[in-house]
């Protein structure tokens, strides 16, 4: 049996070869409860992983077994007993560690990123270990991938973008001129999941932080192209010049929304950055919009995970740049008039109420 974490579920991660399941392999999906009561979560957060794990359980049918648990030891004891599972690589030190605990789990290598672990490993011992920029980097993804080259040439001449890619907000209106993003639909099995987290809640079993409802992002993998093909089509023009702005009252702009998806493994990075490209050289979008796209997922994306593995477990604690200065004295004062404070309290208003705020704009 072959075991599906919440953040596995696109057809990718199915695909048979290198620590792939069979195509009749059966699958094995555990809700584990625990989760949500080792941090806390935000509530519309830990309703769209079990939406979009419980959606995954009824697209795969008969072949997976779908265990509701305590915890994932629990799970697995009373599904598995003593067999044989498979598993491909998790994205957390915690979750590995627990796989490497369990004698009859075999972790295959991660997949839903663009560059195996041990081509990172190689690159970055390369350079010793020093020097790892993102730049370089990104650099090397690009010529690997074949992303927007020209031959061995950057397409246009320039790896970066990033002059035409900071312009400031147009002042004229408080949101930006772009068509709305696409939301999904919910159903049932959004009003179940949303049933039984007041049910844990009630019972004191979990705490959330802030509300959900209704769901923001997508939970299915036609959900995920469905978002994936409007941006492309409809906002990914006006991505780049505006991508490190921000508005208070518009917390969208034209960013693409699909980070839930690609994270949850609905999406696969490889087809999202061809399809930018696709659009650039199709003429529905220019290339500095389309490379800071491009960036996003195959450089910093990559960039931050694969750095999280290779530099391990110590990494959090490392401290490198010597930061040891104490927090400014408004930072516990969200009342203070301090340019950052209000940021700050702008910020945290937002992801508290994130669902109210951004469904009222459509």
């Amino acid at each position: 049996m072959h075991w599906l974490f919440g953040d596995q579920l696109g057809p990718h991660f199915l695909a048979s070869g290198d620590g792939g399941p069979g195509r009749d392999t059966p699958l094995l999906m555990i809700e584990a409860r625990s989760v949500f009561r080792r941090r806390r979560f935000h509530r519309a957060k830990a309703h769209l992983v079990l939406s979009a794990m419980r959606h995954r359980a009824v697209e795969l049918g008969d072949r997976v077994t779908y265990v509701r648990a305590d915890t994932y030891r629990e799970g697995l004891a009373r599904a598995m007993g003593e067999r044989p599972v498979t598993v491909h690589h998790p994205t957390s030190y915690a979750a590995l560690n627990l796989m490497r605990s369990l004698p009859q789990v075999t972790v295959g290598p991660a997949r839903g990123f663009l560059v195996p672990m041990d081509d990172f490993a190689a690159w970055a011992d390369g350079h010793g270990g020093k020097r790892l920029r993102q730049e370089d980097f990104y650099r090397w993804v690009r010529r690997g991938h074949d992303l927007l080259m020209d031959a061995d040439a950057p397409a246009g001449g320039r790896w970066n973008y990033d002059h035409e890619n900071r312009r400031p907000p147009p002042r004229e209106a408080p949101t930006l001129p772009v068509p709305a993003p696409y939301r999904p639909r919910e159903d049932d099995i959004d009003d179940e999941v949303r049933h039984d987290l007041d049910r844990w809640e009630r019972d004191g079993d979990v705490s959330f932080v802030g509300r959900d409802g209704p769901r923001l992002f997508p939970a299915t993998r036609a959900e995920g192209l469905r978002a994936l093909k409007r941006f492309v089509e409809h906002r990914l023009d006006m991505f780049g010049p505006y991508e490190d702005a921000i508005l208070t009252a518009d917390p969208v702009m034209s960013h693409s929304l699909i980070s839930a998806p690609l994270n949850l493994g609905l999406l696969d990075p490889a087809e999202c950055v061809e399809r930018a490209e696709a659009a650039w050289r199709g003429g529905l979008a220019p290339l500095n919009s389309v490379e800071g796209f491009v960036r996003q997922i195959a450089g910093w994306r990559e960039y931050v995970w694969q750095l999280y593995w290779y530099f391990g477990e110590r990494y959090r604690r490392s401290n490198v740049l010597r930061h040891t200065a104490s927090l400014p004295d408004w930072w516990n004062d969200l009342d203070a008039d301090a340019v950052g404070a209000r940021c700050l309290r702008t910020v945290i208003e937002q992801v508290r109420d994130t669902a109210g705020r951004t469904t009222s704009r459509g």
